[in-house]
This record gives structure tokens, C-alpha cells and sequence, in this order.
């Protein structure tokens, strides 16, 4: 099985190398994000989504786990958007997650403030253990959510991120191993490099 989710990795992995070298050579708005963010476990709803600052400091606070990676989107109104992140205390200080998702993305078509939202598959390759959770492995998890890209003069913006995940078969030990599902929230905030043709 180890076998199988390696193939499956280095799959993912070259199908992003092989969409970025195609996306950069034809895309007319291309955006590279450079981001970090925060997770935290739970699911992302209208209530749940950190609507004011206020609340996204309250969502940073309560988190044990953090993010970081790059985003890359391509697009003017509908497009694509692939990530590549890592998150070394993943749910659990002795876990770390490679995350991959390929997402299509919807935005307005505005100058200066682009809010968009997004939805996407992706791979999660998880590796620890710690009492309650058996998290290894490389796991199949959806994702959505949306944001907003700050796009002033020149090809440097601000992006902020709300996003929701759900990884289906996450395997727990109550009283014996339970296969469950695992929802978690991710909040992060990046560097926008735009290059338009």
C-alpha cells in the first residue's frame, strides 16, 4: 500500500510541474501567491468563516497548526488555481502533511479588489501518529472556499484566504479503529506576484 500512495504522490506532483509549465506559457492573468496561514479543526460554513478581523485574530488564536505554501492561479474570470503546501504540526504536533489540491476558481473581473471563490480535489500526504488519530498516508480531500486579491498599481498584491477542507477516510482508535471523516479550516494571508500579458 506504501508503494501505491508514493506512485500517487510523485503522480500529483508531476501533473503540478507539467499544469504550471503549460498555464505559465498560455494563461493571460497568472498570479503566484507566496502564503502562510493557520488551521484549525472544524467546518467551514457562513457561520464559521471569519467574516471581520476581529474574528479572524479569534480563528488565528484558537489554532495549534500552521500552513505554508504557494498558490498559483491563472484566469480573468474563470479559471484555474493549483497549491502546494506544507503544514509541519498538522491536528497534532508529531504530524506533517504535504498538501496538493487543483481547484477551478471564479472571480470578478475588478481593477484594484478581486474577490473569488473556489472549490477543488487534491492529495494530502500525512505521516504520524499520535494517540487518538492514525494519520498516515496519502488521503483524497475536497476543498472550497474564497477570498480576496488586493491587486494595486504594479504586479505586487496582498491575498487573503478562507478555505474549508474534508478528508473522507481519516482513521480513528476509539475503542478500536473507526474510519471518519476529518474537516478542518484554514485561514491564510499571502504575497501576489500578477503577471499580465
Amino acid at each position: 500500500m506504501h508503494k501505491i500512495e508514493s506512485l500517487l504522490l510523485r503522480g500529483a506532483f508531476l501533473a503540478l510541474a507539467v499544469s504550471i509549465t503549460n498555464v505559465a506559457a498560455l494563461a493571460k492573468d497568472l498570479d503566484i501567491t507566496a502564503f502562510a496561514g493557520v488551521q484549525r479543526q472544524g467546518k467551514l460554513t457562513f457561520e464559521s468563516a471569519p467574516g471581520t478581523s476581529v474574528n479572524l485574530i479569534q480563528t488565528i488564536n484558537s489554532t495549534n497548526f500552521g500552513v505554508f505554501g504557494t498558490r498559483i492561479s491563472h484566469g480573468h474570470i474563470f479559471g484555474g488555481e493549483h497549491t502546494l503546501a506544507y503544514s509541519p504540526n498538522f491536528i497534532d504536533a508529531g504530524t506533517k502533511t504535504f498538501i496538493y489540491n487543483s481547484n477551478v476558481i471564479l472571480q470578478a473581473p475588478l481593477p484594484v479588489i478581486r474577490p473569488y471563490g473556489t472549490v477543488g480535489l487534491g492529495l494530502m500526504h500525512i505521516s504520524g501518529e499520535n494517540n487518538a488519530l492514525v494519520l498516515s498516508g496519502t488521503k483524497f480531500a475536497l476543498n472550497y472556499g474564497g477570498g480576496v486579491k488586493f491587486l494595486p498599481a504594479g504586479p505586487v498584491g496582498l491575498r487573503v484566504d478562507v478555505r474549508g477542507y474534508s478528508v473522507p477516510s481519516t482513521e480513528f482508535r476509539v475503542f478500536g479503529t473507526q474510519s471518519r471523516r476529518t474537516d478542518f479550516v484554514e485561514a491564510s494571508i499571502g504575497v501576489l506576484f500578477a503577471i499580465r500579458k
